[in-house]
């Protein structure tokens, strides 16, 4: 039975992927538009209500998962490249666009944004020849009293980091859970670059830095000791921050984590710099709610079995793991048990609906309008709910379970950039895992990705005591099967409930608001600024208006087209046997249409 769920999950993880990493060497300086002081004066953000609970809402953000970034007391004591302020600062951190937290908790001791948390290292970091040179060793690694080998702390991202997101509006901010961040990952990796670098190399922030990290026990032994740890990690953090490297800048709001996850597992754990590839196909962070019940997910609709889709994603966000041959292969930080749980919360998380009472009301008349035309010409991609709350669904599968239906729209007829399906179709040299592939010269990355993952999972449920059952096992892959192969030549179109809260919009954030996607691709701006949570209730997006630190996005920079998702049924309604665009209110109306979805 379990061979037999194995094969299923390698089956079902043929395009595995994460919704989550970023390493890059765009170091492009931004100026934070929050002071100190206005940091310390926001109020709290107002929750909508999602079906979390406040301390559920905990759970998603501080659960950790197996990713281990940087120890964790290196990271408290960390300065800015250019100040003595202190790199986890709020006002350092909100430049990032990441959601401050309200305050410490339980879960997150040290006020950390959310998606920052504690791993506690109890899965025993893995690190191999196959590893960037200069990896700190657990054993190695200088800390405080307590951090022994196999008790290290570390600072860990979870996929809450780049799933939520908070709106202001009218002098309130809103939080969106699973909604997609604002945050410039790529931003943020460059800045703690320079940061550790500056460290290493200003002997005066060092000392500042060994007190934090080793107290009364700095004794010359101990400062040499952490002195050279820190150079050695700080080469091996520029190597990965430059190895995805794209020439042109994400911005805010976007990544390429399947390009990064690719490069971690086909040229970095593989050992194979042959099989690089930058990551220069940035994508919007999907919204989350839903996505647990849908048959397909990611942009290109790739991923079935939320198990691997969540364990690729901790495999590229800084998870620890070896492909090397031997006793050790597959072993991993991944905290299977803690996915799983981070997974069932998420299948509680509903949309959020359009708060009338602060963005003001639904025009009644409008969204009836809207609603047949939504009928006429959206319905045929973007299902809706039927008159029971259901949407349609798969037939049921092999163990009975049905899930919601998506459409995977080809790329000649949906029109839109192409660079992301472009990228996720390359082929690697599969190295060690060759005998696991039918010993194939070239593999595509995406299925190199799924065996590795499927490695990873196979050995992590083993690890267990007591071990699953074998219906405990088809439980945490959701009981997917192998019956029907993705179609990831194409982007995916889902239900939008909960819409109005993700701009911008297509899966490359090139597009601004709504009302800009319903216009034909000629008519939609060509450059607007993001960073801003300013939301715009009438256009349905964020402001698009330059601030000091804002991001340009150029529509006519490679990966950036908002050309596509136009035409019949897109832009255009038929009318009397002949196609035309929307009239201006016929927009207005899909648009207030759109809003009452949920």
């Amino acid at each position: 039975m379990r061979k037999t769920i194995f094969a299923v999950l390698i089956a079902l993880m043929v395009f595995a992927g994460c919704n989550g990493k970023q390493e890059s060497a765009t170091d492009t300086a931004t100026t934070s538009a929050t002071t100190p002081q206005q940091a310390a004066a926001t109020p709290a953000a107002i929750r909508l209500d999602q079906g979390w609970t406040p301390a559920e809402a905990e759970t998603f953000y501080y659960t950790p998962q197996g990713s281990q970034l940087m120890p964790y007391a290196w990271f408290l004591a960390l300065e800015r490249e250019d100040a003595q302020t202190l790199f986890h600062d709020n006002a350092n951190m909100a430049q990032f666009r990441y959601v401050m937290a309200s305050g410490a908790s339980k879960e997150n001791p040290d006020g950390l944004p959310v998606g920052f948390v504690i791993d506690s290292g109890t899965t025993e970091p893995l690190l191999t020849a196959a590893d960037d040179v200069g990896s700190p060793d657990p054993q190695r690694v200088t800390g405080p009293a307590g951090n022994e080998r196999g008790s290290t702390k570390w600072l860990g991202m979870t996929c809450a980091a780049c799933h939520t997101s908070e709106i202001e509006y009218g002098g309130k901010r809103f939080r969106i859970d699973g909604g997609p961040a604002m945050a410039d990952h790529e931003m943020f990796i460059g800045a703690m670059a320079r940061a550790l670098e500056a460290t290493v190399r200003d002997d005066a922030k060092f000392t500042r830095f060994a007190k934090r990290v080793l107290g009364q026990a700095d004794t010359a032994d101990a400062l040499n000791k952490l002195k050279s740890d820190l150079a050695a990690y700080t080469t091996s953090f520029r190597q990965a921050a430059d190895r995805n490297h794209a020439n042109v800048a994400y911005g805010f709001a976007r990544l390429d984590a399947f390009g990064a996850i690719f490069n971690q597992v086909t040229e970095v754990a593989l050992n194979n710099p042959a099989n690089h590839a930058p990551s220069d196909a940035p994508v919007s962070f999907p919204f989350l709610w839903d996505a647990p019940a849908l048959d397909w997910v990611q942009w290109n609709g790739s991923v079935a079995n939320p198990l691997g889709r969540n364990v690729g994603e901790v495999m590229g966000v800084y998870g620890n793991f070896t492909l090397d041959p031997g006793p050790q292969q597959f072993s991993s930080s991944v905290r299977i048990l803690d996915l799983d749980r981070i997974e069932q919360q998420l299948r509680k998380l509903k949309a959020p609906a359009w708060p009338a009472a602060d963005f003001g009301a639904i025009d009644e008349v409008k969204a009836e309008a809207g609603k047949k035309l939504y009928a006429q010409t959206c319905v045929k991609c973007h299902f809706i709910r039927d008159q029971n709350g259901a949407f349609p669904m798969t037939p049921p599968n092999k163990y009975g379970k049905q899930f919601v239906r998506t459409v995977n729209v080809s790329l000649k007829a949906i029109g839109t950039d192409t660079k992301m399906v472009d990228r996720f179709t390359r082929v690697v040299d599969p190295g060690v895992l060759r005998p696991l592939m039918n010993n194939v010269p070239k593999a595509l990355a995406a299925k190199v990705l799924a065996v590795a993952d499927g490695g990873v999972i196979q050995r992590s449920l083993g690890e267990l005591k007591p071990p699953p059952t074998p219906q405990q096992m088809l439980a945490m892959i959701d009981f997917r099967d192998d019956s029907e192969q993705p179609n990831p030549i194409a982007y995916k179109a889902r239900p939008l409930d909960g819409i109005w809260a993700t701009a911008p919009f297509l899966h490359a954030g090139s597009v601004p608001n709504l009302y800009q996607l319903l216009l034909p691709a000629k008519d939609r701006v060509k450059t607007f600024h993001v960073g801003s949570r300013e939301f715009d209730p009438h256009d349905v997006g964020f402001s698009t208006q330059p601030f000091p630190g804002s991001f340009e996005f150029k529509t006519s920079e490679v990966g950036n087209s908002n050309a596509g998702h136009e035409g019949l049924n897109y832009t255009q309604v038929q009318d009397g046997g002949k196609n035309r665009d929307f009239t201006d209110d016929e927009r207005r109306a899909l648009i207030e249409y759109i809003k009452t979805l949920r």
